[in-house]
């Protein structure tokens, strides 16, 4: 009864925290689509990864909801744990892409902009090969506590849906290392070092060029577009390293952590697809009162002030110009 009990807790507590996830995603995409900021390559990019972080919380809502029965191997948890496995594939193989594409673009100077349609492919493709494996080899069904589904841990009695008396299924642990947790933990530890590594160069090269470095009117709204991209690579993997450690925990103990872990775990593997939503919708309302605010103080600078695209401004008759990117 315990057992059941803890389920239970564990069960609604992910349903509750996906559901969350899903509602923050969703309100993000329509805030972007709103404002139409979708013509604008770099918040396509970041468009694209709150759409796959929302699949993944509707399929994280789905491995959790789907799942009544204890041991239940049935084919609508095996379908959720496959779209689970597959959308989590997005997420990572686009978070890999959009981090290549900030470093070429911030420390290269390369606008790889027509590279957009081969990441959106390479991401949805790729993830099919990781995630059929465990269909060919019946692996995907109950997982830890019987809370959720994906790639099993232990070997099920197929008569009752019980776990087999400390029947450890090492396909199923084997699984879980090499199409998820090994591959996934370098791929996000090399984002997060390439997006360090590019906040270094450009550090660098400001303190190098100090008060002399003009960014222009143009660079100013690329680095705007870039900011929310460049913050997920690090929480991705901030927010992996607590189910990777639960995972080495299983190996090494032979056993499901303790519930107060499963909570932990259980609310980080979510936040995967909460954290892209969150860190755009604060983007965009910072965008939104920092454009207000500069709108204000426009309206008293235009009575003096003509400001053409390049950002020169020229005032009166005058021909003297200013710089208004040097001046501030």
């Amino acid at each position: 009864m315990d057992q059941n009990n803890t389920r239970d807790r564990i069960k609604f507590f992910g349903v509750a925290v996906a559901a969350i996830s899903i509602v923050l995603c969703a309100s993000s995409i329509i805030c972007l689509v709103l404002l139409r900021l979708y013509t604008k390559s770099s918040y396509r990019l970041a468009l694209y990864q709150v759409s796959s972080s929302l699949l993944f919380g509707v399929a994280s809502l789905g491995t959790f909801y789907s799942f009544p029965m204890s041991g239940s191997n049935s084919a609508k948890c095996m379908a959720f744990a496959f779209l689970a496995q597959y959308t989590v594939w997005v997420q990572i193989v686009f978070t890999a892409c959009l981090t290549f594409h900030l470093f070429c673009l911030s420390v290269f100077y390369k606008n790889l902009a027509k590279c957009e349609p081969t990441y959106v492919l390479f991401s949805l493709l790729v993830p099919l090969s990781l995630a059929i494996v465990p269909f060919i080899t019946k692996s995907y069904g109950p997982y830890m506590y019987d809370a959720w589904c994906w790639i099993q841990s232990y070997s099920y009695n197929s008569t009752n849906g019980t776990i087999m008396d400390h029947e450890r299924n090492f396909i199923g642990e084997m699984e879980q290392m090499v199409l998820l947790f090994g591959p996934a933990f370098t791929i996000l530890l090399a984002c997060s070092g390439g997006v360090i590594v590019m906040g270094i160069i450009l550090a660098c090269r400001a303190f190098k060029n100090g008060a002399a470095l003009a960014v222009t009117n143009s660079g100013q709204q690329l680095l705007k577009q870039l900011l929310p991209l460049t913050v997920y690579p690090i929480l991705f993997f901030l927010f992996f390293l607590t189910p990777f450690a639960n995972r080495l925990y299983m190996i090494r103990e032979d056993n499901v952590p303790p519930e107060s872990l499963t909570y932990a775990v259980v609310f980080f593997i979510t936040s995967w697809s909460m954290a892209p939503g969150v860190g755009l919708l604060v983007h965009m309302a910072i965008i939104f009162f920092i454009t207000r605010k500069r709108r204000g103080c426009g309206r008293k600078v235009r009575n003096y002030v003509s400001i053409d695209e390049e950002g020169i401004a020229t005032r009166g008759t005058s021909q003297r110009t200013v710089s208004v990117t040097s001046a501030t």
